[in-house]
């Protein structure tokens, strides 16, 4: 009974292992650009951060058939990402809390 349980638990460990390492690899290749090679949509949508300090160096990925911009944002001290379609909507907000 013993044997069983130890067998269990190396079992449990080496799939939450395997779990860890099939998240990592889902990552798609990021490419550089500058807001001004952004497009207009993407840039209205800026408009909104207008107080906001907005970094010049943007990347972006390809997310299934749109592409997704990232731009650092910053006021004052307080700094976070913008996620944002190709069509200008603002798909998410990163504050790093949980990056390593």
């Amino acid at each position: 009974m013993k044997k069983l349980y130890i067998l269990i638990t190396v079992l449990f460990l080496a799939g939450f292992g395997m779990q860890d390492m099939h998240a990592q690899t889902k990552q798609g290749k990021v490419y550089k650009t500058t807001k001004a090679k952004t497009p207009a949509a993407v840039k209205k949508s800026l408009k909104d951060y207008a107080d906001y300090n907005i970094s010049n160096e943007v990347t972006f990925t390809n997310k299934g058939s749109e592409k997704i911009y990232k731009f650092k944002v910053q006021k004052g001290n307080w700094s976070h990402f913008l996620l944002i379609n190709e069509k200008g909507k603002i798909v998410g907000i990163e504050t790093g809390e949980h990056s390593n």
